[in-house]
């Protein structure tokens, strides 16, 4: 690969989930607090949506890495399940053999355990991925586990990721929509977001300070991408590919032409629409969760200051980011040539 070419130490732009690169936008960031916020909360539900590709099983997983203290965190990813599957999987997460495989023994177990892990003052998490697959009988399951009250209020909390769609399937029932406390959605990050995401993952990765992408290039990636991680993430990668295999340690802006078509990245213009800029939209409960709350709705308080709290850990990050490039550039200092470009090898022209 290129990794060398570069002068990196690391892969820049996997597309698999990676939680220690990702980059916490003011978006990411809320997400971030509300998911951590719904596992502490005595009536903990949140959920999250967002296009493929924009971060949410990234979020899940530096969720789950920063857990501690006294919890059981019930993780499920593969969601095509049959009516009875689900319960069968909480049990197994939960580390309990399935005795009898009828829905109801299995409905028997589970509210034993809750029970058990209640009068032990453990809080129980079920977070599930891709959960806009979950058939309505599924979601009906997951409301009525909701609904079971233990001594300190509901005795599961629950993270539900997905989606668009997940919006509207959690919407068509009422009695579940009404139990959601947040619901979020991850939109693509803007335009000056992309340009602090790609800088920020090469630095992660080795870089430096020094830029490979030009501005009309990070316009142009971001205008295809609409703000994605996962196709920003295709599309650098992808320059950087036609980058070494000419032998040359610059981006050409051309390439992107070439590449978009065989990565499968749509031009929004020929599409019809225009690319989509950041910002989430968080929404809390009321009379329901999915609008935003009015003056009379009384729950600025708890919103303000999970923002503010969000705003820190973005502060945190970026000076983070800082520290580490100053750090890099001192390290740097003696030696006046770019550790980073490879000079050209007469043996690959």
């Amino acid at each position: 690969m290129y990794l060398e070419f570069f002068g990196l130490h690391r892969h820049p732009f996997r597309i698999t989930p990676e939680d220690d690169f990702i980059y916490m936008s003011q978006q990411h960031s809320r997400a971030y607090v509300y998911m951590s916020s719904a596992i502490w909360s005595s009536e903990g539900f949140v959920v999250i949506s967002g296009e493929i590709g924009s971060g949410k099983t990234t979020l899940l997983k530096k969720t789950i890495k920063s857990l501690e203290g006294n919890l059981k965190l019930l993780n499920i990813s593969y969601t095509n399940l049959e009516s009875r599957d689900l319960f069968g999987l909480i049990l197994r997460k939960a580390g309990l053999e399935v005795t009898n495989e009828s829905k109801v023994s299995m409905l028997f177990q589970v509210t034993e355990y809750l029970e058990h892990m209640a009068a032990a003052g453990t809080p129980v998490v079920l977070a599930i991925d891709e959960a806009q697959n979950l058939s309505r009988e599924n979601l009906e399951d997951i409301r009525m586990l909701t609904g079971m009250e233990s001594m300190g209020g509901p005795s599961m909390r629950v993270i539900l990721l997905g989606q668009p769609e997940l919006k509207k399937a959690v919407s068509a029932i009422p009695q579940l929509a009404q139990r959601v406390k947040l619901f979020f959605h991850l939109e693509g990050l803007s335009a000056a977001e992309t340009a602090e995401y790609i800088d920020y993952r090469l630095l992660l990765a080795g870089q430096g300070g020094n830029k490979l992408f030009d501005d009309e290039t990070v316009r142009e990636i971001h205008r295809l991408s609409k703000g994605i991680p996962r196709l920003i993430n295709k599309l650098c990668d992808g320059m950087m590919m036609c980058a070494y295999s000419e032998d040359r340690p610059f981006i050409d802006p051309d390439d992107l032409k070439t590449i978009q078509h065989d990565l499968l990245v749509e031009d929004p213009a020929l599409a019809g629409h225009e690319a989509d800029t950041g910002g989430g939209r968080p929404e809390t409960a009321g009379i329901s969760p999915f609008r935003k709350p009015s003056d009379g709705d009384g729950q600025h308080g708890g919103q303000d200051a999970l923002t503010r709290i969000a705003l820190a850990l973005e502060s945190i990050d970026s000076r983070l980011a800082q520290i580490a490039g100053h750090d890099r550039e001192t390290e740097n200092q003696p030696d006046k040539t770019p550790n980073n470009v490879k000079p050209l090898s007469p043996s690959r022209k």
